[in-house]
């Protein structure tokens, strides 16, 4: 069994390629490969990137027996899933050493080649001061223009900025029809930046104006009053007395969410024989 690390470098900065690697440090063994700065074919970032991270584990003879410790970087969520999916050995991880250097040495290296100035250099992961540097590099000449990321290729869906999950103790106040949004109900949440300003809004899952590809919620379907109920999972936030039970629920502890006549009733998950629709 050998120990593959998977890391990736440039994928904060707007200019020059994202470069992902795959190494062992033993034996060593490196494979580097550049995401475009542009394509076609509708492809998303994750999945460009996954693509090239299954070419580069063909060619080393990567095998399920093998372990991959993966950066939990947004660039390899595609990959994420798609190791999972396939039954691989692997793990997040924190990347400090070979495979951290052989991607910042390849990213930077194409810096060079470009005539980026050789004595301008990262130092200490101040990546944010280093490619505003770079950047502002390139909008010096037109000429360099040519280095800039396609940022619409890299765009994700909208629909990822629609997320399904449990609203809080908090009502909302749907987008859609108006109404309130009833505490520890599911919601749909939108958020972005607008003109430089955060947006955040809130919709009924029915109101919702797309269906979400990320799922939050906690569904659950318990037993109250000797009928099981539709509800979620989510955690107390004082000290609660169970609606079962009778007895507290204790702050910070996860509880079965539902409500009985237009009542929120709050159990201990036990009390409730809580069976999970969906865990995330």
């Amino acid at each position: 069994m050998r120990t593959w690390f998977i890391e990736d470098a440039g994928g904060g900065c707007r200019a020059f390629s994202e470069v992902v690697v795959l190494v062992s440090e033993s034996p060593v063994e490196s494979y580097t490969a550049r995401v475009p700065l542009t394509w076609d074919g509708g492809e998303s970032l994750e999945e460009v990137v996954c693509r090239a991270v299954i070419e580069m584990m063909e060619k080393a003879g990567v095998s399920r027996n093998d372990q991959l410790l993966v950066c939990s970087g947004n660039i390899f969520h595609g990959l994420h899933a798609w190791l999972t999916e396939n039954n691989y050995n692997w793990e997040y991880a924190r990347m400090d050493g070979l495979a951290h250097d052989i991607a910042e040495d390849a990213f930077y290296s194409q810096i060079l080649k470009a005539g980026f100035p050789p004595h301008i250099k990262l130092t200490e992961r101040n990546y944010r001061d280093f490619y505003r540097v770079l950047e502002k590099w390139i909008m010096e000449d037109e000429s360099r223009l040519s280095y800039l990321k396609d940022r619409l290729v890299r765009q994700k869906p909208v629909e990822t900025r629609y997320v399904l999950k449990g609203n809080g103790a908090r009502k909302l106040r749907c987008c859609g029809c108006k109404k309130n949004i009833l505490p520890y109900t599911p919601v749909v949440e939108f958020k972005a930046r607008q003109d430089g300003k955060r947006v955040r809004k809130c919709y009924h899952p029915d109101c919702s104006p797309v269906t979400p590809l990320k799922n939050k919620l906690k569904a659950a379907t318990g037993k109250v009053n000797g009928t099981a109920r539709e509800g979620l999972m989510a955690i107390c936030r004082k000290e609660t007395s169970c609606g079962i039970c009778n007895l507290n629920i204790a702050p910070d502890n996860q509880a079965f969410h539902v409500y009985l006549d237009g009542k929120l009733v709050v159990c201990h998950p036990g009390c409730a024989s809580v069976e999970y629709k969906q865990e995330t």
